[in-house]
């Protein structure tokens, strides 16, 4: 049972007592007026017959006694009747208020103090109790519900501004990790790129010292048998034995550029770096093959839009450019195009060499950077990778696309500040 229902009980049973107790009094006022009732009516027959005996003077003293005795006896009555009834409606007044009002003097902060301790419950800590006007017990406890709220809402904001800074530390112990993985990969991948750059260097090492020792023990042989083979061609007479010593001397030609190209490739030659301009170098290369392409029927375009200058081995360069020109004209066929452009990009200058040629399988676009492995019949396998050397050795990249029945694109790209950093560290 709730202490509202415990105090209402309570007070109406006090309520029942007193209506219990001014019930027996009015009754008690009752049986006092039956029995002045029954003297009064005693009084007259007593009067009567006292009268008839006595009609002296001690008679009618002694009926004035009894009247005054009557009287004052009915007032006493009269007396008693206020007096009871004004004390039964004192008694109902006092039992109606305290039955209806004082329970809800005393359950009002209670069940303040409960709502309260519900809405703080809910999470909600701006609730506070008003205790003014209530007992001291009640007030005091409605104090102690406020500090206690005020603790909880000064803790909550605490833990909250603690949770907001673990927050912040958390996204920033992500962001960190993952900027630490991206660094990781960006670390791991160019450490596998410089491996592959170190094998592919000592491959190279290797290959050019030995192609050093096979063009030392060859390239004097060849070029005793190709003057032989001039003079024997000059002085035969049959054309058939001319024909074939001609063919000969092409194949001792090849075997001469190989050898050439082994050299280079063994023994790259030492940058000299001049400030020049792309547009320059790219010309420079296009008239160099311009009769092979005329001849061959393919369409050179030129595109060249960057005005900017770079700090490289322009006849280096020009001989990269001059090779991808003239494997896109070998790999376009008649009415094909060339496309020959240069871009400023960010940090870097970029020539582009593309054709509508019939393009480069996946599985040899890696490849093809590798001495010796050619696409072409006749092809020594030798200028890509002396290309591909020549512009890591200006710190730049070869970039290589290519789809079959397309074309293939070759992208030299290298950096606009390399004088720069060459002057830097000299």
């Amino acid at each position: 049972m709730s202490l509202s229902k415990q105090i209402t009980l309570g007070y109406a049973l006090m309520f029942f007592f007193m209506l219990l107790i001014g019930g027996l009094s009015i009754y008690s006022i009752y049986n006092m007026d039956r029995t002045a009732s029954n003297i009064r009516g005693r009084y007259d027959t007593l009067s009567t017959i006292l009268t008839a005996k006595e009609e002296g003077q001690q008679g009618i003293f002694a009926n004035q006694m009894l009247l005054e005795a009557i009287r004052i006896s009915d007032r006493q009555i009269k007396f008693s009747y206020v007096m009871t009834f004004t004390a039964v409606g004192l008694t109902l007044l006092f039992g109606v208020m305290l039955t209806v009002f004082v329970p809800r003097v005393i359950t009002r902060p209670i069940m303040s103090l409960f709502n309260a301790a519900e809405s703080v419950a809910s999470g909600d800590y701006s609730v506070r109790v008003k205790a003014g006007g209530s007992s001291g017990e009640i007030e005091t406890l409605a104090k102690a519900f406020n500090n206690m709220i005020d603790n909880i809402d000064r803790n909550s904001r605490e833990l909250q501004r603690k949770n907001n800074e673990i927050l912040e530390l958390l996204k920033t112990t992500r962001e960190f990790n993952e900027l630490l993985e991206f660094k990781i990969a960006e670390a791991t991948a160019e450490i596998g790129e410089k491996h592959r750059q170190l094998a592919h260097s000592q491959k190279l090492a290797a290959i050019g010292e030995l192609a050093t020792g096979v063009a030392h023990e060859v390239r004097n042989p060849l070029s005793g048998i190709g003057l032989a083979l001039e003079l024997m061609r000059d002085e035969t007479g049959n054309e058939e034995h001319r024909q074939t010593m001609s063919e000969i001397l092409d194949e001792i030609s090849r075997l001469e550029r190989i050898v050439k190209g082994l050299f280079q490739l063994g023994h790259p030659k030492s940058l000299q770096l001049m400030e020049c301009g792309p547009n320059d170098i790219v010309e420079r290369a296009i008239n160099l093959v311009v009769k092979k392409a005329k001849a061959k029927g393919v369409i050179i375009k030129k595109e060249l839009s960057c005005a900017n200058t770079f700090y490289v081995d322009h006849e280096q360069i020009e001989q990269v450019v001059l090779n991808l020109l003239i494997n896109s004209i070998d790999a376009t066929g008649s009415f094909g195009e060339v496309r020959v452009g240069t871009r400023c990009g960010n940090g870097s200058i970029e020539i582009e060499v593309s054709d509508t040629g019939c393009g480069i399988p996946d599985d040899e676009t890696e490849r093809i950077l590798q001495p010796f492995y050619s696409t072409k019949e006749t092809g020594t396998g030798l200028g890509l990778a002396i290309s591909s050397r020549i512009v890591e050795a200006h710190k730049g990249k070869l970039h290589i696309s290519s789809k079959v029945g397309e074309g293939s694109t070759f992208i030299v790209e290298i950096p606009n500040d390399l004088g720069i950093e060459e002057k830097r560290a000299s």
